[in-house]
């Protein structure tokens, strides 16, 4: 079995204990996943099996797609609900549903980002999260991020003191929804966290074509698999026929970029997938140092 099995990751459950239930009910060592969610996080974790693991650094290069609440009021150390209370805004009654509108909208678009202290990215060859448990203070990187939409999904609740709402967020690898919530809040000039996240796309996979991992064990297993062939379907895609350059290509041999060009209808183009009697055997990619060539990315073994 070779391709992507999108499972609707339970509340709970780490992305590697999907993996390792994923190894038991497929009878097969070769599992992944394609980015982390953590375990309080529901929603879409694409999970890849045999070949489809050679597609990981590709499927995480892709959009993701979430549905957050964001919560005013309070702040955590975690940046997420299950943190510990670190500050409060005690009056939130100058924010208004207007604002709140006009502050969303405004994070449409690149903008800088500082990683939060509970994350996996190493500073000084430690993970962020293991400084934080020690209550070592250290400066976190400050990334850009790519917001591509985001709007308000629900009504604006005002309840206890807090005021509470739901965002659809499309946005580019690396972003932390936990910390979008928490820049809202700024803006608005409040304390806030994220209170609940649901990834509703991953690696154009949406949460509509999931499968639990409950229903995935009762049944056949192929019946639920995304094919290689689908994954980089958006990729210029070519139709070896020719035996010789079959060969090279087999063999993974780098080949000159003009014999690539010749069979693509488009200009610019850094990667392409190539297939053999509909079937995908690899793909190839401009060579980092040789303008003229192209070379191996991934070979499939179909």
């Amino acid at each position: 079995m070779h391709g992507v099995i999108p499972i609707n990751k339970p509340k709970g459950l780490t992305s590697h204990d999907v993996v390792i239930r994923m190894r038991r009910i497929l009878h097969m060592k070769k599992v992944g996943h394609t980015g982390t969610l953590d375990p309080e996080v529901t929603g879409v974790l694409p999970i890849v099996i045999g070949d489809g693991t050679k597609l990981t650094e590709y499927m995480q290069t892709k959009k993701k797609r979430y549905q957050a609440q964001v919560t005013l009021g309070f702040s955590t150390d975690t940046e997420d609900q299950t943190g510990a209370v670190e500050a409060r805004t005690e009056d939130l009654s100058g924010i208004t549903d207007a604002s709140i509108d006009q502050v969303v909208a405004g994070f449409l678009g690149s903008y800088r980002q500082q990683v939060p202290k509970y994350a996996s990215v190493r500073v000084d060859g430690r993970k962020l999260y293991e400084y934080a448990r020690q209550g070592i203070e250290v400066e976190r990187p400050v990334r850009t991020v790519h917001i591509h939409s985001i709007s308000r999904t629900s009504d604006i609740e005002r309840e206890d003191g807090l005021i509470t709402f739901d965002i659809d967020v499309e946005c580019s690898k690396g972003t932390y929804i936990r910390t979008l919530a928490v820049d809202i809040g700024r803006a608005l000039g409040a304390h806030a966290h994220m209170s609940r996240l649901v990834r509703t796309e991953s690696c154009g996979l949406t949460l509509d074509r999931t499968v639990t991992l409950e229903v995935l064990k009762d049944s056949d297993p192929a019946d639920y698999i995304v094919p290689i062939a689908e994954i980089i379907e958006s990729l210029p895609t070519i139709e070896i026929t020719d035996q010789d350059f079959l060969f090279r290509i087999r063999n993974g041999q780098k080949v000159d970029k003009s014999d690539i060009m010749d069979k693509v209808d488009m200009e610019n183009v850094e990667m392409v997938a190539l297939r053999h009697e509909g079937v995908p055997i690899g793909i190839y990619y401009d060579h980092p140092e040789r303008e003229d060539l192209m070379k191996p990315y991934q070979m499939f073994n179909l």
